[in-house]
């Protein structure tokens, strides 16, 4: 019924390969951003996930999806926010589209991942 931990192991490709990525036909109800901005933001997130240490991998797809192991159909959007966000039910991470480098990007994607435990993530 349940899977083996080793077939729910957590690595970047396997992130990846579950993401579904903004498309130029697609629009968010929330934001108001190009596609360039979401490209550049999904760029963003693809570099985090190849450079996240096991752990910070772990916590991001918890954040994303209420536990540590991907699903299919994990949906990102690009919104107009001070924050990330998630929607755990609904598979959807919601990354703010205002970072003007990777660097703030990253900082703030761990400052909130990192609030799990806490409760930041709409779990």
């Amino acid at each position: 019924m349940f899977p083996r931990l080793s077939a729910t192991a957590c690595s970047a490709k396997t992130a990846l390969d579950h993401i579904e990525w903004p498309l130029e036909l697609s629009s968010d109800d929330e934001g108001e951003y190009s596609m360039t901005v979401k490209s550049q933001v999904a760029e963003y997130l693809r570099q985090f996930i190849e450079n996240a240490s096991p752990t910070q991998l772990r916590q991001l797809v918890t954040f994303w999806v209420g536990w540590d192991v991907p699903m299919k159909g994990m949906q990102m959007h690009v919104v107009k926010g001070d924050f990330p966000r998630s929607s755990t039910c609904f598979l959807t991470l919601r990354l703010p589209g205002h970072h003007e480098s990777y660097l703030d990007f990253a900082a703030q994607l761990e400052q909130c991942i990192a609030t799990n435990e806490t409760g930041f993530g709409l779990i």
